[in-house]
């Protein structure tokens, strides 16, 4: 279960060479060519989806002059695949919550093992702002209004992701419904638990898929305001893993 702005890309590109032909993978492709996969058969399929293939072709017809560029192609596809299961998956399904692909996948979510990774939010709610302005490119937004933004459901402009809260994707009824958890903070160490579990070779080196440079501890962008507001969004992630804000020097 990808849960945002917690290594999720870079998880999902250690899989990607394990992938079959009809496993499906959303959001992440890009990522896994950098891997030296191609998107498989079920990901061209997708597009046959009367609205994944109309955004297909839009998003292409942005660069014509790299129409045959395969980078170009599988970034494209990247996007449009994504609009085959926005109906049943909601507006981000790579970040589908876990009732919802209950429901959807009822037989694979009983058979298969589930798991999840989960941040410090005080140190994700930060990486979040930094990644959102980078792609949007509102770079007048400072984080306390954000953080405010978040706390409103002001989805306007873009300047906050709809998904902004990882609780609803690993959990039912506000239980935890995946089999492992595993910490951002122990990435390697859990990941291995992860690939054992499964019967996979753990890669030799993670690929880092959009780490972002930081100069700074998170706790240096923090005033009294912008704590309060991490703690009530997040206070059940919060709660959950004991997770509390850390100063650093």
């Amino acid at each position: 279960m990808h849960c945002r702005k917690v290594a999720g890309s870079t998880i999902a590109a250690c899989l990607a060479p394990w992938l079959g032909p009809d496993d499906l993978h959303l959001g992440t492709w890009p990522e896994a060519l950098r891997q030296g996969v191609m998107p498989n058969r079920r990901a061209w399929a997708d597009l046959r989806h009367p609205l994944a293939a109309a955004s297909f072709g839009a998003r292409l017809l942005r660069r014509p002059n790299r129409l045959f560029d395969r980078t170009h192609q599988v970034g494209a596809l990247n996007g449009a695949q994504r609009l085959k299961y926005r109906k049943a998956l909601g507006p981000s399904p790579e970040h589908a919550c876990a009732r919802a692909v209950r429901d959807l996948y009822p037989q694979a979510w009983e058979q298969y093992f589930k798991f999840c990774f989960v941040r410090n939010p005080f140190d994700r709610a930060f990486s979040d702002y930094r990644w959102r302005v980078s792609k949007v490119g509102n770079d007048d937004l400072t984080f306390g209004q954000f953080l405010e933004k978040m706390a409103a459901g002001d989805f306007r402009e873009r300047a906050i992701p709809r998904q902004f809260d990882n609780w609803p994707i690993y959990t039912i009824d506000n239980s935890i419904a995946v089999d492992f958890v595993g910490r951002f903070e122990r990435l390697e160490t859990d990941l291995k638990k992860v690939f054992d579990r499964i019967g996979l070779p753990m890669p030799a080196a993670l690929p880092h898929a959009k780490s972002m440079q930081r100069k700074h501890h998170y706790s240096r962008h923090y005033g009294d305001h912008e704590r309060q507001l991490v703690d009530r969004l997040f206070k059940r992630e919060l709660a959950e893993f004991d997770y509390r804000f850390d100063y650093h020097v």
